[in-house]
């Protein structure tokens, strides 16, 4: 995946228009539309000011490591997950893994 790809990527998971990231960023809008459309890319500064409007790290936008999540709601549980306590995420944790092990007999054995 492009940093294009992975700023348009990002840009949609968060709901946001090309204008409102413009305008998050601190970026012309035909900049960043030349952006996401891979014709250009960003300057490091510029890098940051928009992983920062979309709430990701500059590295996010330059690897393609990450993992993406297209379901909206579940992207959203995920990020609420990530604020929680490390005692409770470690609870949600075992708990989707109960439930992915219980998922996996049943596939398994239908």
């Amino acid at each position: 995946m492009t940093i294009a790809e992975r700023i348009r990527l990002y840009r949609q998971q968060k709901g946001f228009s090309q204008a409102e990231l413009a305008e998050k960023s601190q970026v012309n809008s035909k900049s960043l539309s030349r952006y996401e459309l891979g014709s250009s890319i960003p300057p490091a500064d510029v890098l940051k000011n928009i992983a920062d409007a979309l709430g990701v790290s500059s590295d996010a936008l330059l690897n393609d490591d990450t993992v993406t999540i297209k379901d909206k709601e579940l992207l959203k549980k995920f990020e609420i997950i990530q604020e929680m306590s490390e005692e409770d995420q470690e609870i949600i944790i075992r708990f989707l893994d109960l439930t992915i092990r219980d998922y996996k007999a049943k596939k398994a054995y239908s």
